[in-house]
């Protein structure tokens, strides 16, 4: 192939504007669209892993076999240093809580409601969740000062109680005895999901207080790793741990949060149909352009045949104009699709518009606005496929084109 051949080529496509004009504007189209929906995709996805990692148990959580079924204060870790001391010498762990979790009733002069408590060090609760970066009022145990308790906005509005209120705490400790403390609120949050109207957090030394659990036990250890690539491999290590007790396990947050997995597959199997469609569209925008075409040269692959040129030039010929025709279009849709996906990077692409309701999935409301980054995986991906499917839709046009007889092709005008 020289580059005679592919100048005409070049010249050949061009020759009726209007058509390439509309093919490439086909192609162009569906390329930025699906580059653009791949890219948003990805990163919706990943904002709401990062919502259920950093508002609910981390990448990992230790804990007894069954307690994250019914959050039982009585499946508790029976000396737990041993096990946190491991995990604070590993090298892929970014942060690790350790966690006093136990269901009561909260109480205040105006009102009740049930509440989850989460007895927690502050300090290290802060680097496995948000929760501390979304206090409204007061702060997240700053001052440490003993009986506070920080609790969820919708919580504090049923209790009709802001900062300095007091707040009974009643729960059954581990033990059948009943637990009874007071509380002063040090500090609201508010993260637009469940936990603002039903959980509430105290220090962990207090939390084994009022449940009449000893020092060294606890409920769950909730682990951020620095990179979610290495889950599956830190579990292994996790699972070859030696004195481990047999009835301690380690779930990974996909475990845990099954039907945010379930909602996160059914996504991606919609924009694999989306994508489909609309490969589909930019197929017959190439094989229309394709076969007009032939249609329009009959005479002149005619004239070629009869003057000696070999049929599999012919066909050559046809699949290059279609590529070259395809490669502009993907160049136009790639670098379209690009900037659309950087300019949504910088204002955000809001879905509010779709619907007036929150979008909440266990509890959590995923927030409408995303902010899409751009990803050039996606734009191999989608221009691997286009010209591939530009291959095959070509093809069929083209060895018909090479089958025509002289004769019959000068005939046919």
């Amino acid at each position: 192939m020289n580059i005679y051949f592919l100048r005409l080529c070049w010249k050949n496509i061009w020759r009726n504007k209007r058509r390439t004009f509309i093919t490439v504007n086909a192609i162009g189209l569906g390329v930025m669209a699906l580059v653009f929906l791949r890219n948003y995709y990805d990163s919706f996805h990943e904002q709401v892993i990062h919502n259920i990692i950093r508002y609910h148990s981390g990448h990992l959580a230790v804990s007894m076999k069954d307690f994250e079924k019914n959050n039982s204060a009585q499946l508790f870790i029976k000396n737990s240093n041993p096990l946190t001391e491991w995990l604070k010498n590993q090298e892929n762990i970014l942060a690790m809580s350790e966690r006093v979790v136990f269901s009561g009733l909260a109480s205040s002069a105006r009102g009740s409601t049930n509440v989850m408590v989460m007895a927690v060090d502050p300090e290290a609760e802060s680097k496995v969740t948000d929760f501390a970066n979304r206090i409204t009022s007061g702060t997240f145990f700053a001052d440490h000062k003993d009986r506070s308790i920080v609790l969820g906005s919708k919580a504090a509005a049923t209790l009709n109680a802001d900062l300095g209120s007091k707040i009974v705490l009643l729960t059954q400790g581990v033990d059948g005895s009943i637990g009874n403390e007071l509380f002063l609120v040090t500090g609201i949050f508010e993260t637009s999901s469940e936990a603002d109207k039903s959980l509430a957090f105290i220090q962990l030394k207090e939390g084994r207080s009022i449940i009449s659990l000893e020092e060294k036990n606890a409920h769950q250890l909730a682990v951020v790793l620095k990179n979610e690539d290495l889950l599956n491999e830190f579990r292994t290590e996790f699972e070859l741990l030696e004195g481990k007790e047999p009835h301690v396990q380690m779930l990974s947050w996909k475990e845990l949060q099954r039907p945010v997995v379930a909602m996160i597959e059914l996504d991606r199997a919609v924009n694999r149909m989306l994508m489909f469609l609309i490969l589909g569209v930019a197929a017959l925008g190439i094989a229309n352009s394709i076969l007009m075409s032939i249609m329009e040269r009959t005479r002149e692959f005619g004239v070629m045949l009869a003057i000696g040129t070999a049929k599999e030039e012919v066909i050559k010929m046809v699949i290059t104009e279609t590529l070259m025709l395809t490669g502009v279009g993907v160049v136009l849709g790639n670098l379209f699709g690009v900037l659309i996906t950087g300019f949504f990077n910088q204002v955000g692409f809001d879905l509010k518009w779709l619907t007036s309701k929150d979008f909440v999935i266990q509890g959590a409301v995923v927030q409408t606005v995303s902010y899409p980054t751009v990803r050039f995986y996606n734009s191999l991906v989608v221009t691997t496929v286009i010209i591939f499917l530009a291959l095959i839709v070509s093809y069929f046009p083209a060895r018909q084109a090479g089958r025509l007889t002289p004769i019959k092709a000068l005939r046919s005008h």
